[in-house]
């Protein structure tokens, strides 16, 4: 009895091993793929905009969205599927742009692909005429150091998605700055303004777009008093030339509590509120986030 199992107990480990293989490569064998579907739920997306991705990848480990050299994590719900969203650079060329979602399915690589289309957008052009001291300040070591810090914390890695509806304008007023506006100084285009900027009485009361994590508080020669609010799955948002801080860094914060003052800190010509959001490192227009796509 002891010599039987001593030669059976080899055999079940090797059939045991068989149908582990077996589990994993039969399928394959018999045409039966794991499979990635994809939901984009904003077909059109205006430069500036933001794309809205579902994905369905039962068991997957990890999944990534390429959206041609970018590849950005998709964040897994709670309901057991994906969700991923992309920033739209506001200079994209228009047309239908193809994306790849790559997930690792028990070691397998499994691809699906989807596209999206980019429609035309017209920004405004503002052109300034400022002296050549005025003008050095963009060049300024200190200046290059506080856009190292800002982008550093706008860059961050992914964190679980803190808002569920669209986000709230930080603050009440006029625009007096659009989205994407091209600036010419002194006659050569220096850039694009990535926010909006919001017109109010110095102290009015600026609130969080949406819950959120402070990641960087701080106070520069140009950009003023500054907050770097992350608001998960990739979303952030920025508040510049603050006249004081209502929260510090490491604080969770809730979608409509106060986090500072509207002031004209640093490079500023009034008080206002510079109000971006970055979705992965991509600036998007804050006004296309005051809504989300219907179940999201």
């Amino acid at each position: 009895m002891r010599q039987l199992s001593q030669r059976i107990l080899p055999l079940i480990g090797i059939l045991c091993l068989l149908v582990l293989v077996g589990m994993h490569v039969l399928p394959r064998a018999f045409g039966v793929e794991p499979s990635v579907t994809v939901q984009v739920l904003t077909p059109s997306v205006p430069q500036g905009g933001t794309v809205f991705l579902r994905i369905d990848a039962p068991g997957a480990k990890v999944v990534s969205v390429i959206d041609g050299e970018k590849a950005t994590p998709a964040q897994l719900r709670a309901d057991g599927g994906w969700e991923a969203v992309l920033g739209v650079w506001m200079e994209e060329k228009p047309g239908e742009r193809p994306l790849a979602v790559q997930a690792d399915m028990d070691g397998f690589a499994v691809t699906a692909t989807a596209s999206y289309t980019i429609t035309k957008r017209s920004f405004p052009v503002q052109r300034l005429r400022m002296s050549a001291a005025q003008d050095a300040i963009y060049e300024d070591p200190e200046v290059q150091e506080e856009y190292r810090q800002i982008g550093g914390a706008i860059n961050g890695a992914p964190t679980a998605r803190q808002w569920k509806v669209g986000l709230t304008l930080p603050v009440p007023g006029r625009i007096s700055t659009q989205f994407g506006t091209q600036r010419y100084r002194n006659g050569k285009k220096v850039g694009i303004h990535k926010g909006i900027d919001i017109s109010a009485p110095a102290g009015t009361v600026i609130t969080a777009a949406a819950d959120g994590v402070v990641v960087l508080r701080g106070d520069y020669m140009m950009h003023g008093r500054t907050l770097v609010i992350d608001h998960g799955d990739g979303v952030v948002g920025l508040y510049l030339h603050l006249r004081d801080f209502g929260v510090s860094e490491g604080q969770r914060v809730k979608a409509g509590q106060k986090i500072a003052r509207v002031g004209s800190t640093g490079v500023a010509t009034g008080p206002h509120l510079h109000y971006a959001l970055y979705v992965h490192g991509t600036a998007v227009d804050p006004l296309l986030w005051r809504q989300v796509p219907e179940g999201w």
